[in-house]
């Protein structure tokens, strides 16, 4: 690569990328607007910023929305995080939300119809749907070979590994609060969203950065309980939550679990307990990840 080099960071999420579980407790992917990545992008530097909620496009039209409307100086590329039956997949540059519960055949199809791109995500990740090495058999246009949101050390090492030359290599940096986006990202020739666009097709792109700080991790924790515990606290003084609430959930649940929710919230945001937390889910990601490189290296070997 020659000329000028910009940064994007092809993978991040806004609050619009849905819930998961603890127990009966719902529980954000994010509480970050859409807006406050958008500003955390242009103060880190970035040229361009994906957005790839889970399974949605809402949050990536708001921001692109956003961006036209205060004139801001940096482009934002619509994307979607898709769960594929095979395995969770990244389109980029997308016109249109597409479906979940698709193979990942037929989802990278409907990116390159909608003239899109398709990356594999995380693809050797051991708590993320992912492609594995069955990236061969797919049209994929680029590889995430650096994940920020892996701290193991071994899943980034085996998607460098096995995406070969066949595919762009690049980094993002699976944020899904303002301290992690950055962390890693991709390089790239060019500073609009089109030379992008363009170094993903002809391979021309580094993926910069590193691993998420374990203080990032804690903080992304620590901003989650935030979040639902404000949202709970507003519920009990009769605010109800706005139709287009993409956190709406937190508002639908019994009274008596969302005392106990709240509760849970105020101990972890008062005690110990996220440092604590921090701590275990250090040890457990590097056990986890050395497990998944020996795993791999065994089928691939054998």
């Amino acid at each position: 690569m020659t000329g000028m080099l910009s940064r994007a960071d092809l993978h991040t999420h806004t609050h619009y990328s849905g819930f998961s579980k603890v127990g009966f407790i719902p529980y954000p992917e994010s509480v970050t607007p859409p807006e406050t990545m958008v500003d955390t992008a242009m103060k880190k530097g970035l040229n361009v910023l994906c957005i790839t909620d889970h399974n949605e496009i809402k949050g990536a039209w708001r921001a692109q929305r956003y961006v036209r409307e205060k004139g801001l100086d940096i482009e934002v590329v619509a994307g979607e995080e898709v769960t594929t039956v095979d395995g969770e997949v990244l389109g980029l540059f997308l016109q249109e939300r597409i479906p979940k519960g698709l193979s990942a055949a037929e989802t990278i199809e409907i990116i390159h119809d909608q003239d899109g791109l398709a990356v594999a995500p995380h693809p050797f990740s051991y708590r993320c749907p992912s492609l594995g090495a069955r990236i061969s058999e797919f049209c994929l246009d680029g590889v995430e070979v650096l994940n920020a949101a892996h701290r193991d050390a071994y899943v980034n090492r085996l998607a460098k590994r096995e995406a070969g030359l066949a595919f762009a290599h690049t980094g993002g940096s699976d944020a899904h609060s303002p301290e992690m986006l950055g962390d890693a990202y991709t390089e790239f020739p060019g500073e609009s969203a089109e030379d992008l666009y363009l170094a993903i097709r002809q391979r021309e792109t580094n993926p910069g950065g590193g691993t998420a700080p374990l203080r990032h991790w804690i903080l992304w924790n620590m901003e989650i309980a935030h979040g639902v515990g404000k949202r709970l606290l507003a519920s009990f003084n009769g605010v109800g939550h706005l139709p287009d609430d993409p956190l709406g959930r937190v508002y639908q649940m019994r009274r008596h679990n969302r005392i106990i929710a709240l509760g849970a919230c105020m101990a972890f945001m008062a005690t110990p307990l996220p440092f604590v937390c921090g701590i275990i889910g250090e040890g457990w990601i590097r056990w986890k990840g050395r497990r998944k490189w020996k795993e791999v290296s065994s089928e691939l070997n054998g």
